[in-house]
């Protein structure tokens, strides 16, 4: 009995884990890839874009951390506001993500900061905080990370994310387009940071 009560909880471990681990690439253009995943316990999908930058990760950071121009490249993005600089590396933002019609935008207060990490590597993590009143509808919750690396002359950036709305949106709606968000932004990223090098 202990021996298959252990190869039951191998198999749920196993699963989880490869639940947790198993992306699909859903779009690979222009130097592009995004991949999308099942988020164990959620039904909308997680995803994950990859590129590589010719700027440096002070460029890179330096527009991360000016959250009050994100609606000028950070697709689907209505409005945002920094709502406190506590230190260089940590900072609290508002954010407000457009949704389409008949749905109501939602939004959500975020922590964000700045990580160094081994092998020369930073990780900014943003993480849903708290609901916020300045739009009708908050996100129900939402959470991520870009990771920024050296790349040869280049710096590679991955930005992972999850988020689940409040509003009773259906999934066949979100899901086969959560990818065009990621990737829209990942242009304007790379556009914003090639005229930074002009």
């Amino acid at each position: 009995m202990k021996a298959i009560a252990f190869l039951l909880l191998l198999s749920v471990c196993i699963t989880k884990i490869h639940t947790q681990e198993t992306w699909e690439l859903a779009k690979n253009k222009k130097g592009i890839k995004v991949y999308v995943s099942v988020n164990p316990g959620s039904d909308y999908y997680a995803f994950k874009a990859v590129m590589s930058v010719r700027a440096t990760e002070i460029e890179i950071v330096k527009i991360l951390k000016d959250v009050n121009k994100y609606p000028e490249w950070f697709a689907f993005t209505a409005s945002a506001k920094l709502i406190n600089q506590i230190t260089n590396d940590e900072q609290l933002f508002f954010m407000e993500t457009d949704y389409p019609w008949p749905y109501s935008n939602e939004c959500m207060n975020y922590h964000m900061e700045f990580v160094k990490i081994q092998g020369n590597k930073q990780k900014i993590t943003i993480t849903g905080t708290n609901k916020s009143m300045n739009c009708k509808k908050s996100l129900k919750k939402a959470s991520g990370y870009f990771l920024l690396e050296p790349d040869g002359g280049n710096t590679k950036i991955s930005y992972y994310f999850h988020s689940e709305p409040s509003q009773n949106i259906p999934t066949w709606l979100i899901n086969p387009m959560i990818h065009e968000m990621q990737y829209q932004t990942f242009i304007s990223m790379r556009k914003k940071l090639n005229s930074l090098n002009h």
